[in-house]
């Protein structure tokens, strides 16, 4: 991240609340205009998903809404949830994002 700060004109020690909004745009166009090319994958029984993040005991389970800051809505691969492989995260993801947004309006 601070090659990339630096990249857009923001100094590595300054905090986020002191880059300008250009700098902001210059570093979003930034990554948005990285390649990653893939060169080779795993077999799939090495397919995994990483685990961690926002304890689901933290969350209200009806509305994806935090039980500690309220108006913090969280969903899919922040919270800590896995499942098997085989489109399970992915379900995960959608519907919580789904319940999340919908209720926020």
């Amino acid at each position: 991240v601070i090659p990339l700060s630096e990249e857009v004109g923001a100094h590595s020690k300054n905090y986020i609340r002191k880059i300008t909004p250009e700098q902001i745009e210059r570093l979003v166009k930034l990554l948005k205009g990285m390649v990653f090319p893939i060169s080779d994958y795993a077999p799939f029984e090495y397919a995994v998903v990483t685990a961690g993040g926002v304890s689901c005991e933290d969350v209200n389970r009806y509305t994806m809404e935090s039980l500690k800051v309220k108006g913090l809505y969280f969903a899919g691969e922040v919270l800590d949830l896995d499942a098997n492989t085989g489109g399970y995260n992915l379900q995960i993801a959608f519907s919580t994002g789904r319940l999340a947004g919908m209720l926020k309006q």
